[in-house]
């Protein structure tokens, strides 16, 4: 796994974050509340990209604060949404053939 290095802990305070989009279909009828900062997530997006063009919008692995996240990136750099570790975890469960790219760690 690689590490991409992040804003510092005061930025981050700054910065927009991006909620876990599972729903109540896997979380027993209520909203995920997890969140991780749209920065860490959009490194860990960019990282995959540059290592790994992505022809379509397609699911990505990342490591940050020692969990497994889940995210959906579009080919044109932008992440559309996120699955916490919990939540990922749970879907590829549920899924068959569950299968994406590499995970990415990010320090934080």
């Amino acid at each position: 796994m690689h590490s991409i290095p992040t804003s510092n802990p005061a930025e981050d305070c700054l910065d927009s974050e991006l909620r876990c989009v599972s729903s109540g279909y896997l979380a027993d009828g209520c909203s995920c509340q997890s969140t991780v900062p749209a920065s860490v997530a959009n490194a860990a997006w960019s990282h995959e990209l540059l290592h790994t063009p992505a022809g379509e919008d397609q699911f990505f692995r990342f490591i940050w604060r020692g969990g497994e996240w889940l995210g959906y990136g579009l080919r044109d750099g932008r992440v559309r949404g996120v699955y916490c570790p919990e939540h990922s975890a749970r879907r590829a469960e549920r899924s068959c053939g569950y299968s994406v790219g590499a995970r990415v760690s990010v320090a934080s």
